[in-house]
């Protein structure tokens, strides 16, 4: 017996749903789009890893992954290039790791710089990742915390949003949270999305780099590593 035209759609429409919602825990990130508000020049986040993941992403404790402006298609973020572009050549010290080569370190820093300060609008790489330093220590430590006391990634969101500070996005994959932050005359803070205009409105940077050779790059790429 053929089945009626009407039940086959249903079945065949249902069955897409579940593929799509399947996909869409498997990814196992809070995906957004990130509105940096009027008069706001430069917005992001800042990535730190729980060191509950798998790979990569598994560490003693938690550590920071990096600064992320959300430009291109993660956000209305300028892509403000830096005074030098040089890379770094030292471990900083919130990138340190027990057991971890130095030069495996520096290449990541590298890559962390090439892909995402490079339009963070700072000065240069020293400048950038002691501002991710400076901003992840508090944030480490609440995580630290939680995660000594049996936490896991979403505990770890409960305790820093309890600390007043307000998690854009979380990737349960890789048991890291992305904390919302924006940039005024190239200093970054970590404050709420609502926000970003009373924090970091009316920068006053001249130039937002978008004839910079690398803006145009990086408006291109949509790699979030």
């Amino acid at each position: 017996q053929k089945l009626p035209l009407f039940r086959i759609f249903f079945f065949f429409q249902s069955t897409v749903m579940n593929i799509a919602l399947l996909c869409l825990t498997i990814v196992g990130v809070q995906s957004s789009y990130m509105d940096c508000g009027d008069g706001v020049e430069l917005c992001g986040v800042l990535t730190v890893e729980s060191g509950l993941g798998s790979g990569n992403y598994e560490h003693d404790e938690p550590c920071v992954h990096g600064l992320w402006p959300e430009n291109g298609s993660y956000g209305t973020s300028d892509c403000d290039a830096p005074d030098d572009t040089s890379d770094p050549t030292s471990v900083y010290t919130c990138y340190e790791e027990s057991g971890d080569d130095d030069q495996d370190i520096i290449s990541f820093e590298v890559h962390e710089w090439e892909k995402h300060g490079e339009c963070a609008g700072v000065e240069d790489e020293d400048d950038y990742f002691t501002q991710i330093c400076s901003m992840a220590k508090d944030p480490i430590s609440i995580m630290s915390s939680t995660r000594s006391a049996g936490g896991d990634i979403y505990d770890m969101q409960s305790a820093v949003e309890d600390a007043g500070y307000e998690v854009f996005s979380v990737d349960s994959s890789n048991a890291q949270l992305l904390l919302s932050a924006c940039a005024k005359n190239g200093q970054w803070t970590l404050a709420a999305q609502d926000d970003f205009s009373s924090v970091c409105g009316s920068s006053s940077l001249q130039d937002n780099g978008s004839s910079h050779p690398f803006y145009q790059q990086q408006q291109r790429s949509n790699l979030r590593h």
